[in-house]
């Protein structure tokens, strides 16, 4: 089944679906990549072996549906926020984004997720693809269109890359790894308000 497709999947179906993301969720964050088995993400479903492949037809097909899903579960709490946001300043709706993305993805569940996919890029090339489409590129869209309020595309689309590289800076890269990271709120403030106003100078 194509993964990135759900038309035509019956309510039932999609409810599997949904169970076997969950199950790859729990399997894949739990174990890594290597030691994760489709039993397994089976057993965590709640669903036999042969419904997994059914919608998922390996497990490299399974891992980049459930980067994409998680990806896309981000870009919607991003969409949402930014949905309901009026006409504000740049320098409060960047701000917004900035804490929204950080408090986001230094989450246990997406910091392991984040391991996995540089673990496995380079074998699994569709997986940076997925990543990039659904991940880097969205947030990057949502911190152009703000910065479209005061400067042309081209100069928004590079100032939104430079805005998010600085918002996640060194504090991320720092989690990412393993590294304990004191006074992580302070540490992402810091980093926000240099975003904002590099992004706005």
């Amino acid at each position: 089944m194509d993964t990135s497709s759900l038309s035509g999947l019956s309510p039932l179906q999609c409810r599997k679906r949904s169970a076997i993301l969950d199950g790859a969720k729990t399997v894949f964050l739990r174990e890594g990549f290597g030691l994760a088995t489709m039993d397994d993400v089976a057993a965590a479903a709640g669903v036999g072996k042969q419904t997994v492949y059914r919608h998922f037809k390996s497990k490299e097909a399974l891992f980049v549906g459930l980067v994409s899903e998680m990806c896309a579960q981000v870009g919607a709490l991003l969409a949402s926020a930014q949905g309901e946001q009026t006409d504000g300043a740049p320098e409060v709706e960047l701000r917004e984004l900035g804490w929204l993305l950080a408090r986001s993805l230094i989450t246990p569940d997406y910091l392991r997720l984040y391991r996995a996919i540089v673990a496995e890029a380079e074998r699994l090339p569709e997986l940076g693809q997925v990543f990039y489409e659904n991940g880097a590129k969205v947030v990057r869209a949502f911190a152009a269109k703000i910065l479209r309020k005061r400067f042309d595309k081209s100069t928004a689309a590079l100032r939104a890359a430079t805005f998010v590289q600085l918002v996640l800076g060194d504090a991320y890269l720092e989690l990412s790894i393993g590294y304990t990271v004191p006074n992580v709120e302070a540490r992402f403030a810091l980093q926000i308000d240099e975003a904002v106003a590099a992004a706005l100078r």
